[in-house]
């Protein structure tokens, strides 16, 4: 199976690859939006083309729409300059439902996306992700997990809101890619910032203290693993 991927530097797009090179089915390719070439080669055919590149923070903000369209404008130019119709797996989030520029930007990139797609005659599939969190995201630009473990690292005041928010692990956000198809189930989990808060303090401050900790579920141990990333064991 042919996988192109855009977005291989991101944070989904490293955990992505490092899943695909334990397995022995893929053939990856990648295309930076930089060029308009493919690497390593330029495939036959492409089964997939799991499409992650995206900006969603710039300034000013409202280049956001701008810069997206530049993104998926090139994809699909470099495709057709290799007569590559593929399927197409898009990853959007949660936030294409509100009225935001980043918002604007991924409920325009789904739309022109599908509509190449049915032009083309090829599968769309799309995953609307909530926040995703896990090991070295990049703080203050990926995941408010990630944001929590650094500033209780690091002992400084975290900006916390008073809602609940719905998070999706890196390894299971990686498991409803690789299956290829609309209306995944997501095993997320739903908690309210202030406890997801003091959940991962007290993690930090029982890892340190050398006492034995006891991991009451597997989400406890998602942000163990995760916030035990950040630290200069």
């Amino acid at each position: 199976m042919n996988l192109l991927i855009t977005g291989s530097n991101g944070f989904i797009g490293i955990n992505l690859i490092n899943r695909l090179s334990l397995l022995n089915k893929f053939n990856v390719f990648y295309l930076s939006r930089y060029n308009d070439i493919i690497y390593p080669y330029i495939p036959d055919k492409l089964d997939y083309v799991i499409h992650l590149a995206s900006v969603h923070r710039v300034t000013p903000e409202k280049l956001i729409v701008n810069e997206n369209i530049k993104i998926n404008t090139h994809l699909i130019e470099t495709l057709k300059k290799f007569n590559l119709k593929s399927n197409m797996l898009f990853t959007s989030s949660i936030h294409e439902k509100k009225d935001t520029f980043y918002g604007e930007s991924k409920r325009h990139s789904s739309d022109y996306l599908k509509n190449i797609c049915e032009e083309w005659e090829t599968e769309y599939v799309k995953l609307v992700f909530p926040n995703i969190f896990g090991p070295f995201a990049k703080p203050y630009h990926t995941s408010v997990v990630a944001n929590f473990c650094n500033d209780i690292i690091l002992e400084k005041k975290s900006i916390i809101n008073n809602v609940d928010f719905e998070l999706i692990y890196i390894n299971k956000a990686i498991n409803a890619i690789l299956q290829f198809r609309n209306n995944v189930n997501f095993n997320t989990q739903k908690i309210h910032l202030l406890k997801l808060h003091e959940k991962i303090y007290n993690l930090y401050h029982q890892y340190i203290s050398n006492k034995s900790l006891i991991i009451k579920s597997s989400f406890d141990f998602e942000l163990l693993t995760t916030l035990k990333s950040y630290m200069n064991d």
